[in-house]
């Protein structure tokens, strides 16, 4: 028997989080999270998802914040790989916003700046697919997305940020090596990230 009749009553307070300020900048651990189709460009696993009602198809992330005053925030985003609308190169648009999203993180994450094509750069570049961004730590700048139907305003990613933009915060370690999902003992969370309104933005749709 389980019984809830002596639950102690709530005492009113307040226990919401202030959003993070848009524009505001953290050190921040990534966790991929689990989506309901593959994509084999960008690896083995099922980490997308598919809007019914448009080509859009997105990975989810979440970031925990570390050190610093919002030390151990949490906040989520979407990067899309496909929409309707396409881009100047051919591709869709949200492919194109997508991708170069992705190659910000993982040089945000190895301390790249985007012009640095050494061998060394381009070889840390090169990773074996989306997971490898599971545990990667970025400089994040937080933005905030306005909440539609009903939900609430959230926190986003605004821009991985790499050594040479304005704001960028280094880490006292070493940058991470892009690693194999497999080679990091990583179990897979089952807590979903929340939703705020309809997850496909307009550049994502018809």
């Amino acid at each position: 028997m389980f019984n809830l009749n002596e639950t102690p009553a709530d005492d009113g307070g307040n226990r919401e989080f202030s959003l993070i300020p848009n524009g505001a900048v953290s050190r921040a651990v990534i966790v991929v999270k689990s989506g309901d189709i593959e994509l084999p460009e960008f690896g083995q696993g099922q980490w997308f998802k598919q809007s019914q009602s448009s080509a859009a198809k997105w990975m989810e992330l979440e970031f925990t914040c570390i050190g610093g005053e919002f030390d151990r925030r949490k906040f989520w985003s979407k990067i899309f790989v496909d929409g309707n609308k396409m881009g100047k190169s051919g591709m869709p648009l949200a492919k194109e916003i997508g991708l170069r999203t992705l190659r910000q993180i993982v040089e945000s994450a190895n301390n790249l700046k985007a012009s640095d094509m050494s061998d060394e750069a381009q070889q840390r570049r090169n990773i074996s697919g989306v997971f490898d961004l599971n545990a990667m730590e970025i400089c994040a700048k937080i933005g905030i997305k306005k909440g539609t139907n009903g939900y609430s305003d959230q926190n986003q990613l605004m821009a991985a940020l790499t050594p040479d933009q304005k704001g960028f915060i280094a880490t006292a370690s070493a940058p991470m090596q892009s690693t194999p999902a497999a080679q990091a003992g990583y179990q897979q969370p089952q807590a979903p990230a929340p939703q705020a309104g309809s997850p496909v933005p307009s550049w994502a749709q018809r």
